[in-house]
């Protein structure tokens, strides 16, 4: 009687451990996730569930319309990437194209010419 007891502790408390670390995990959001959120979202024009998802400095700084400008030149087909910016202390930037999976492989590497730094650093 004892062991059963304790065996029907245990399988509770391992489904519950495994219960809470599947919810963790589906509640993390990379890259790519934010993104397909994104576009599912002003393709459905919610808007504000796009901002959502946006940092609350910014929300202000991105209107409506740019929402709706996305909305009327999205596609049926999607590509997403992941990209990671170095910007050095010397003014000097370097793009990297990055997998979109969660080990985030190195694809490619661009130095961003001095024209395109602004497109960068407008934030």
């Amino acid at each position: 009687m004892k062991t059963k007891n304790i065996i029907i502790v245990l399988s509770v408390l391992l489904n519950l451990t495994l219960g809470i670390l599947f919810y963790i995990e589906a509640q993390r959001l990379g890259p790519v996730d934010v993104g397909f959120d994104f576009k599912e979202a002003v393709r459905m024009e919610r808007y504000a569930d796009a901002r959502n998802l946006m940092t609350e400095e910014r929300i202000d700084a991105i209107p409506e319309d740019t929402l709706k400008k996305v909305n009327e030149m999205m596609s049926s087909g999607t590509s997403f990437k992941t990209y990671q910016l170095l910007e050095f202390t010397n003014g000097e930037m370097v793009l990297l194209n990055l997998t979109p999976n969660k080990e985030y492989e190195i694809q490619n590497v661009t130095i961003v010419p001095d024209e395109m730094k602004s497109v960068f650093s407008e934030l």
